[in-house]
């Protein structure tokens, strides 16, 4: 019987194809550890019309901890309502009264894994006072009264001259580092004893009593990706003629910089998004949650093939359907999405091929 005789270069395109087939799924394994294990991260979703934070389910209100789902009253700042969204909470802080606010995990921390928390607070103007800590607390169980909070297990900032964050919304975050096994964050400030812990806002108003109520919103905890781990996640796809890696979204930016999002794919005519677009997303929402603070604005744009009008609206769909993937994944971003149609091509409309790179989905670093 004769040996059969095998390619090399057929042998190694057969190599080539399975070693990308395994660094997708490894990508695939790493985004999916990356996602907001927080869930509901800025309450959007809720059961009924409630003034109570239980309603934002599955959160968890220990005092009387307050829910809004559209401005609220006491709300007089120039950024009104929500850090994003519509819905947000509030806790009120006395000098013999405090609240907490906290939830399950959507799956349990890894031990020595590092995790980046960040939330967003605004103090309401009706406060007398301000606190000089507000954080989070990493806990194996749920809150109970007369539980200890051990500084080890929390991300705070702490102002000497408390918490005021001027007119507007003020992060609150940093590095935690798991001892394994974590399931909950608690939402509050843990100092002993509260009244130490307040600012007056003016000094002379020593008749008015204390309290201080600061506004809640978009919470997140992200596993802290290794050198390792980016570089993997970057390898989202290989070109086999040149045998090299070709990036997807960059990670670093500037303010007025178009990037485009390259390898989305949508089904003809349509804004349904294909899942081979899926991987290159998910590395977007990779990059926006290592970015919380960047503003950008996702731009639609198609070729000049049929009524210029549809072309727009078709557009604009599809730039759409890219932010609700993005909500979809929690990301805090402060997004806008907007359809050009026709009106931006890249290249003359005078082939198949230019047609296709005019076709495509960008995005405007709006504030880096």
């Amino acid at each position: 019987m004769k040996p059969q005789i095998v390619s090399t270069k057929a042998f190694f395109q057969k190599v080539l194809l399975l070693f990308a087939s395994l660094l997708m799924c490894v990508v695939s394994f790493a985004q999916k550890k990356e996602k907001n294990l927080v869930p509901n991260p800025s309450f959007e979703k809720h059961k009924n019309k409630t003034t109570v934070i239980k309603n934002a389910a599955p959160w968890v209100g220990v005092g009387t901890v307050d829910y809004f789902m559209k401005v609220e009253k006491k709300d007089t700042s120039k950024s009104k309502g929500a850090h994003t969204g519509t819905c947000y909470a509030g806790l009120r802080f006395q000098p013999n009264y405090k609240e907490y606010m906290f939830v399950k995990l959507t799956e349990p921390l890894e031990k020595e894994k590092m995790y980046n928390f960040i939330m967003h607070v605004k103090l309401v103007r009706s406060s007398t006072v301000t606190v000089k800590q507000l954080g989070v607390y990493f806990s194996d169980k749920p809150f109970k009264v007369g539980m200890s909070f051990n500084e080890e297990g929390i991300i705070d900032s702490t102002y000497g001259k408390g918490i005021s964050g001027g007119i507007g919304w003020t992060p609150i975050q940093g590095e935690y580092k798991a001892h394994g096994g974590e399931k909950y964050i608690i939402i509050g400030n843990f100092k002993t004893r509260m009244k130490d812990d307040f600012v007056r806002i003016h000094k002379w108003n020593i008749f008015k009593s204390r309290e201080a109520y600061y506004y809640v919103d978009d919470i997140s905890v992200i596993k802290k990706m290794t050198a390792a781990d980016s570089a993997i996640l970057k390898q989202t796809e290989i070109n086999p003629d040149e045998n090299k890696t070709a990036y997807i979204v960059p990670d670093t930016f500037t303010t007025g910089q178009i990037i485009e999002i390259k390898n989305i794919h949508f089904e003809h005519g349509s804004a349904n998004l294909l899942k081979s677009s899926f991987n290159v997303l998910d590395e977007l929402v990779r990059v926006l949650n290592d970015h919380p603070n960047m503003e950008i604005q996702i731009n639609g744009h198609t070729d000049d093939q049929g009524k210029e009008a549809v072309n727009r609206k078709l557009s604009k769909a599809r730039a759409k359907a890219v932010y609700d993937y993005l909500v979809a994944q929690s990301v805090i971003n402060s997004m806008a999405y907007k359809g050009f149609g026709p009106s931006q091509p890249l290249v003359p409309n005078d082939t198949d091929e230019n047609k296709a790179k005019n076709r495509r989905v960008e995005f405007l670093i709006i504030k880096q």
